[in-house]
C-alpha cells in the first residue's frame, strides 16, 4: 500500500504532501499512472516545462503542451496544491463534514475560495452520480426536505420534495442509494405524480433494472425503513454542518452525502475515490458547471 493511501489524520497529510513538489509528483501518478501520454496524438514523451508555477508537458511529437490541472477541479485555479489536496482529503472524510468558513480556516485562503473549491469538488461528485444509474431491483419513496408544517395536504413553498431510492442485489444487499429533487408541480397535495416517478427513472435508473417502483405517497412511507432512515441521515448532517441550505444548490449537498454513503456500504475508500474523480481529465467540471447552471435556469 502507498503511504498517501494509510493516511488518517491532518496532520500526517500535511507531513506527506510537504512541498508542491510532492503535490506534483503525487498528481502526475495519478493523471499518467503509465507515463506521460500526449491527450492530442496519445506520444508517450515530453519535455518538462519549468518556468512557470506548474510544470508543463510538452509533447515531443506535436508539441502540444499539457498541464496537471487542465480537465480537473483545480483548472484555472491559482490555489496552491498543498490546499487543493488537504481540501480533498477533508471532503473525503464520514466522520466529519466540511463547510467554506472551517475550510477557509484551515488551509487559510478566503471564504470566497473555499467556497468555490467545494463547489468544484461536489460538481465532479455530481458528474460522477449522473453516469452511474440505479441497476437492479429499484426501491423509492417520496420524502420533503425543509421545516415541519401543520398541514398535511398542502405543500408549503419552503417544503423542497424529493425521491430517495435505492439499488438492491437480488439477496437484498444494498448497492446504491440516490436522492434526488423533484420539481414542487410534480406533486399535488404532498402525493408524487407519475410524471416524476417517470422523470427519475429516465435520468436515474438503468434501462436493464430488473424491478422499479416508488411510494408516492407521504402516509404509506415507512420512516423506520432503510431509506427514510437515510433521508435523516442526511438532513442531520447537512443541518450540523451547513446550518441551513438554500435549494439553489441542495442537490449538490444531497449527491455529496450519498457518495459517502454508498462508498461507506461498499467498504470502499472515499479518499481513492474522490482524488480519482477530481483529477479526472475526461470532461471538464467547469463545462458540467455551466450545463447545470443553464438547465437549472430554464427549469
Amino acid at each position: 500500500m502507498k503511504r498517501w493511501q494509510a493516511v488518517d489524520t491532518l496532520e500526517n497529510l500535511q507531513r506527506y504532501f510537504r512541498t508542491e513538489s510532492s503535490c506534483v509528483t503525487f498528481l502526475f501518478q495519478l493523471k499518467w499512472p503509465q507515463g506521460f501520454v500526449c491527450p492530442r496524438c496519445h506520444h508517450a514523451h515530453a519535455y518538462v516545462i519549468r518556468t512557470r508555477r506548474l510544470p508543463l508537458y510538452e509533447c515531443r511529437a506535436c508539441r502540444h503542451q499539457a498541464s496537471l490541472i487542465v480537465g480537473t477541479v483545480m483548472e484555472g485555479s491559482r490555489t496552491s496544491l498543498r490546499k487543493w489536496i488537504t481540501a480533498f482529503w477533508l471532503v473525503s472524510r464520514s466522520d466529519i463534514g466540511i463547510n467554506a468558513v472551517k475550510l477557509s480556516s484551515i488551509i487559510k485562503v478566503t471564504y470566497k475560495t473555499a467556497w468555490s473549491m467545494l463547489h468544484k469538488i461536489r460538481a465532479a461528485i455530481s458528474l460522477a452520480d449522473a453516469g452511474q444509474p440505479l441497476e437492479g431491483k429499484v426501491r423509492g419513496i417520496v420524502a420533503f426536505h425543509g421545516c415541519s408544517y401543520p398541514s398535511t395536504a398542502d405543500l408549503h413553498p419552503r417544503e423542497t420534495p424529493l425521491i430517495i431510492a435505492e439499488s438492491v442485489t437480488p439477496d437484498e444487499e444494498l448497492m446504491d442509494v440516490k436522492m434526488k429533487l423533484v420539481k414542487q408541480d410534480c406533486v399535488s397535495h404532498k402525493l408524487l405524480l407519475r410524471s416524476a416517478c417517470d422523470h427519475f427513472i429516465a435520468h436515474h435508473v438503468s434501462q436493464t433494472a430488473s424491478e422499479m417502483s416508488i411510494i408516492r405517497q407521504r402516509l404509506r412511507v415507512d420512516r423506520r425503513g432503510r431509506l427514510y432512515t437515510a433521508f435523516n441521515q442526511a438532513r442531520d448532517w447537512m443541518g450540523k454542518t451547513f446550518h441551513g441550505i438554500g435549494a439553489k444548490y441542495l442537490q449538490r449537498y444531497l449527491d455529496e452525502f450519498c457518495f459517502r454513503y454508498n462508498l461507506d456500504t461498499a467498504l470502499t475508500s472515499t479518499w481513492d475515490k474522490l482524488i480519482s474523480l477530481c483529477v479526472s481529465s475526461s470532461i471538464s467540471v467547469q463545462r458540467y458547471t455551466s450545463d447545470c447552471t443553464a438547465r437549472h435556469a430554464a427549469a
